[in-house]
């Protein structure tokens, strides 16, 4: 039987060397983002047949991200029977979540009938080209340019700056008071809530996690800030963003000056889904992404081929 465990940061290199390995262009698959959301996704993880299986869960419920690693060398047939004995095991259907579509593809032509696959739109992120973001040129980004515009005419002295380990608390103490006008703390099992914790264990392990962060200062105090890392050989993937809403674009600016600074030339930029959220969707298309990596939901299916 199959034996998952906690993720803890001593299994930074394993995780990182696999991911490494299959230059991932999905946003779940970092270390950081593992490590930061494993509190509310109880996030676990077993070396099967060697294949790295992560398996996160919430309210009664897990499932794996696709398994990871060299297929030639294993028989993913058999690490699905496993699976599906260890989530018998638990009363639990096996279920798969964060499919690429080419993992999808694999499945259906070696696999075929094996799992019932649907896409969850949910959960694709959207991902840009690099040059867009950083030179927002062209018609299709006349009123992003005009926000950015407007934010520089009304604060000139505004203070870009990386980062520092001992900026950690300052930006803390400003995310306390961003959740305090959302209510994130409103309810235990709310998204925000989730997120807050999330983004307080990457600030509490700046130092070992491999992320970069920003801040935008207005009259000496922080604004806006952000975090990110590069998610493969040509992507860096943004994980936090937040700013003062009621500064017109302050969001924009935080965004394009990141880019500028931190990653002046990283081909594209993959600023993770939306989970449905009909404002956080509209946003992100008005940006125009390069491309919209498809994610999908297989459920096994006993007796497939």
């Amino acid at each position: 039987m199959i034996e998952f465990k906690n993720l803890t940061l001593e299994d930074k290199p394993t995780i990182d060397r696999y991911f490494r390995e299959v230059q991932p262009r999905n946003s779940e698959c970092t270390f950081t983002n593992m490590f930061i959301w494993r509190d509310c996704y109880e996030v676990q993880w077993a070396i099967v047949d060697g294949l790295l299986i992560v398996k996160p869960g919430q309210m009664d419920e897990s499932w794996i991200l696709q398994p990871y690693g060299d297929y030639t060398k294993c028989d993913l047939r058999s690490v699905f029977v496993q699976l599906d004995e260890y989530f018998s095991s638990q009363g639990m259907p096996f279920i798969m979540r964060a499919v690429t579509e080419s993992f999808a593809q694999l499945l259906e032509t070696e696999y075929p009938g094996l799992f019932y696959l649907e896409e969850e739109r949910d959960l694709f992120d959207y991902t840009y080209l690099g040059e867009d973001l950083r030179e927002l040129k062209g018609r299709k980004y006349h009123s992003k340019r005009n926000h950015l515009s407007n934010f520089r005419k009304n604060h000139p002295d505004y203070v870009y700056e990386p980062m520092t380990e001992d900026m950690v608390e300052e930006v803390w103490q400003y995310l306390e008071a961003w959740c305090g006008q959302k209510a994130c703390s409103g309810s235990l099992d709310s998204g925000l809530h989730c997120e807050q914790k999330a983004i307080r264990e990457a600030l509490d392990h700046f130092e070992v996690l491999d992320y970069k962060g920003a801040v935008i200062r207005l009259d000496g105090k922080i604004a806006a800030f952000t975090l990110g890392e590069m998610l493969n050989d040509n992507t860096v993937i943004i994980h936090v963003e937040k700013a003062d809403g009621t500064i017109t674009g302050l969001y924009g600016a935080i965004n394009q000056e990141f880019l500028l600074h931190e990653w002046p030339t990283v081909q594209y930029v993959n600023r993770e889904e939306d989970t449905g959220a009909e404002g956080l969707r509209k946003a992100k298309l008005s940006y125009h992404p390069v491309e919209l990596i498809k994610k999908y939901k297989g459920v096994y299916r006993h007796g497939g081929k």
